[in-house]
């Protein structure tokens, strides 16, 4: 005789140490002891009898047992053991919970610790935590599509952050590789959202080509009467066409007075937050 909902209500425990087993059909039955009420399901697999835990009452309901114990003994039919699958599917769900965008990124950034500067990692993960991680940190990464990543970079667009948009999306790209090749997911949807965001408009200043304009530069810059080492840069970057960046990290070691050269070493720079330029350049000074 099937089991009811006031049944299932109202049942007490009758004091067994066993338990009292209250049988519903298809080996489905409800365990009541002094613990609590538990749904059951005995079933043969391989020549072995089991017992597979379908939920407590009353978290888990009549219906919602019977279609535990449905969706079982399809897993039966097709030969595979409920038991099983049901381990599977929680280490499944553990994992999912373990590799969150959130926590895959923080990964990726420890792993740049040693390359990226300070600031730019600080700048990097100040990012993340105002305009991704608040909308997609604690998705498992397999699980975010296209839409879902546009839809939090449109947030920061819409507040006239055109530029931090694409950079997110960048840096986004940078965490999703990181998941593809460390095994948490298969592919970026960073990539299907190129030029899906408003474009950055930039002003380009012009090349100063003409000689008389140069060296009406450099004589301006001779001329700079604020702190030293602006002065300085700022002399450098006219003699050595680099990049700002490159300028700032120079260091003292790649500086050779004997010889009046600049010798420097590979240096990463973090320019977009999406790709690492290293310059290597000599110059005679």
């Amino acid at each position: 005789m099937a089991l009811t909902d006031t049944f299932v209500k109202n049942v007490k425990h009758t004091g067994s140490s066993a338990g009292d087993k209250h049988t519903d059909g298809a080996a489905m039955y409800l365990l009541v002891n002094a613990g609590g009420k538990y749904w059951r399901m005995n079933y043969r697999f391989a020549a072995k009898r089991k017992t597979l835990a379908l939920g407590v009452y009353p978290a888990v309901s009549l219906a919602k047992a019977r279609q535990r114990r449905d969706k079982a003994r399809e897993l039966l039919a097709d030969g595979v053991d409920p038991s099983t699958a049901k381990k599977g599917a929680k280490q499944a769900q553990a994992a999912a919970a373990a590799n969150t965008f959130e926590l895959v990124a923080l990964e990726f950034l420890a792993t740049k610790a040693d390359s990226w500067t300070p600031t730019y990692a600080a700048k990097w993960l100040r990012g993340m935590k105002k305009d991704l991680f608040p909308y997609v940190g604690s998705l498992p990464l397999a699980s975010i599509t296209p839409p879902m990543l546009l839809d939090a970079l449109r947030k920061c667009e819409k507040r006239g952050a055109i530029e931090s948009a694409h950079t997110l999306r960048q840096t986004a790209g940078q965490v999703f590789r990181y998941g593809i090749q460390t095994g948490r997911c298969e592919r970026s949807p960073s990539t299907d959202l190129q030029g899906a965001l408003k474009p950055v408009n930039t002003k380009h200043m012009a090349a100063i080509l003409e000689p008389v304009k140069v060296g009406e530069l450099m004589r301006s810059i001779s001329a700079y009467s604020g702190q030293q080492s602006t002065k300085t840069a700022l002399m450098l970057s006219a003699l050595l066409f680099q990049r700002p960046a490159n300028i700032r990290q120079m260091e003292w070691s790649w500086i050779d007075l004997d010889n009046a050269m600049l010798l420097a070493q590979l240096v990463d720079i973090e320019f977009t937050g999406d790709t690492e330029f290293g310059v290597s350049i000599c110059h005679g000074g």
